[in-house]
């Protein structure tokens, strides 16, 4: 799939989210770890996540919808695994977010996508779920995250550091 497709793709649902449903944006910058791979190298990479998410109907605890994320792939570039110094991903967000005490809550996100690494062929080439901490609009969270290449499959330990705008 060409990068006008898939801006072209991206933009209706940019569109069709704000304008009709969309009720939270949530960036989600951050740094993945290495926890192994098939390989012996250490494939970590920074990056971010923009989610536009709508609630459910039955609570304003769960909520959905599509994502955006750009990566720096440095250590994929160094070991010979992408060409390309930024990738791309698309797919759904899934959240989960419950107030503990006061302004303090627990949130739980799932994601499930493709990326540019692996040419958008597969919704199964980025898995990630993490759970933290949320405090008024900032979200602290760890996880775990699966991605597929090629011939390489990497797990990764996520640290992310968010903003939740709900409007």
């Amino acid at each position: 799939m060409s990068f006008n497709k898939f801006f072209l793709i991206f933009s209706f649902f940019l569109i069709i989210t704000s304008t009709i449903y969309s009720f939270e944006l949530l960036v989600n910058p951050s740094y993945s770890s290495t926890l192994n791979s098939n390989s012996t190298n250490n494939y970590d990479y920074v990056g971010g996540r923009v989610s536009f998410l709508i609630p459910t109907e039955d609570s304003g605890e769960i909520s959905y919808g599509p994502y955006i994320g750009f990566y720096y792939n440095y250590k994929l570039i160094e070991n010979g695994i992408v060409s390309e110094d930024m990738g791309v991903s698309l797919g759904l967000n899934m959240k989960y977010n419950t107030n503990i005490i006061g302004d303090l809550g627990f949130i739980v996100n799932a994601y499930g996508g493709v990326h540019t690494e692996d040419s958008f062929e597969s919704f199964k080439t980025e898995i990630l779920v993490n759970g933290g901490i949320s405090y008024n609009i900032l979200i602290l969270s760890v996880g775990y995250e699966t991605r597929y290449y090629e011939d390489l499959t990497v797990n990764y330990i996520p640290i992310s550091l968010g903003v939740s705008f709900k409007f």
